[in-house]
């Protein structure tokens, strides 16, 4: 009988152990980089970048995403803004087909960019020449800051995949 409650015992260990590992097998990894010379907190708007995945766009996917980091960053004090903005993020992504399809519903992969908007004003030897105006600031991005998520990642609108993953690529935004 205690041969038995053994085998019993280890077949319980067993079951639990390959539930946690396939449960975290399943769950997306996140990383995360950035530039440490950037001080986040000098950075305050933000606005987003047309899709990068042209030949790939799933518009509710991307709103979807949005939405859920513009309520994370208002979170955290940042502002959406449609002129002159602090930061821009953009965004790509892998559908887990090789083929896309419309209604493939879930990712292998979801990143996010985030860039430094560098505005250079024209030099004062310049002022006499031109007005002072938007129109004559350049505008250069910086990338300063990644997050990415890998594995598979459920986007159907019944799944809080989605959301726990934008809420885990920007869980270490802004760096402290």
């Amino acid at each position: 009988m205690s041969i038995f409650k053994g085998k019993e015992r280890l077949a319980l260990i067993v079951t639990v152990f390959l539930s946690v590992l396939i449960t975290e097998g399943c769950a997306a990894a996140i990383k995360y980089s950035y530039d440490t010379r950037v001080n986040f907190s000098e950075q305050k708007s933000y606005t987003w970048a047309l899709s990068s995945v042209m030949d790939k766009q799933d518009y509710l996917l991307e709103i979807n995403v949005q939405v859920l980091a513009d309520q994370l960053l208002a979170q955290r004090g940042f502002i959406k803004v449609s002129e002159n903005p602090d930061l821009m993020i953009s965004m790509s992504y892998e559908f887990d087909s090789p083929v896309y399809q419309q209604d493939s519903y879930q990712l292998r992969m979801l990143n996010l960019n985030i860039y430094k908007i560098k505005r250079d004003m024209p030099s004062p030897s310049d002022m006499p020449r031109m007005s002072v105006d938007k129109g004559n600031t350049t505008e250069k991005k910086e990338l300063v800051w990644r997050g990415t998520a890998f594995g598979t990642i459920d986007t159907n609108a019944a799944s809080d995949d989605l959301k726990k993953v934008v809420q885990g690529i920007l869980s270490n935004f802004p760096p402290k």
